[in-house]
């Protein structure tokens, strides 16, 4: 018998890959069906998964939840650029979306499925990962 995620780390999964945390059929936009054409493929890889990879994505989502956790502490220093002798880092919460994004390409690698390509927290930090040079 093989291993495969409970509900909510599937949802934990799905989560750090941006996809929408809803019944597909009910993923209605505007009155037009959200685009979750690839959601298949991430519940694919999450029951077809080798048991021994499931240790990998539990470190790599609970990597994903300590930077998230980050990011929300890091709010408190918005406002300051330096308190007493320490000058803060204007850039700390990007740098930790960055390496947010960073994880996610791991996560999304280890289970072979793509991130969700209409996900607000990956878009500018794609850069050519899934582009294919053409050549004429």
């Amino acid at each position: 018998m093989s291993q495969t995620f409970d509900p909510i780390s599937k949802d934990r999964i799905r989560y750090h890959l941006g996809y929408l945390s809803v019944n597909p059929a009910s993923a209605i936009t505007f009155g037009v069906p959200a685009p979750v054409q690839t959601l298949f493929l991430v519940e694919s890889a999450m029951n077809l998964i080798l048991p021994e990879a499931i240790p990998r994505v539990y470190n790599i989502i609970q990597i994903m939840d300590d930077i998230e956790c980050q990011m929300v502490q890091g709010q408190q220093y918005l406002p300051a650029n330096k308190l007493g002798e320490l000058e803060i880092r204007k850039e700390h919460i990007e740098m930790l979306e960055d390496e947010y994004f960073r994880w996610a390409c791991r996560l999304s690698d280890v289970l072979g499925c793509p991130l969700y390509p209409f996900a607000e927290r990956f878009q500018g930090r794609r850069k050519s990962r899934h582009n294919i040079p053409v050549s004429g």
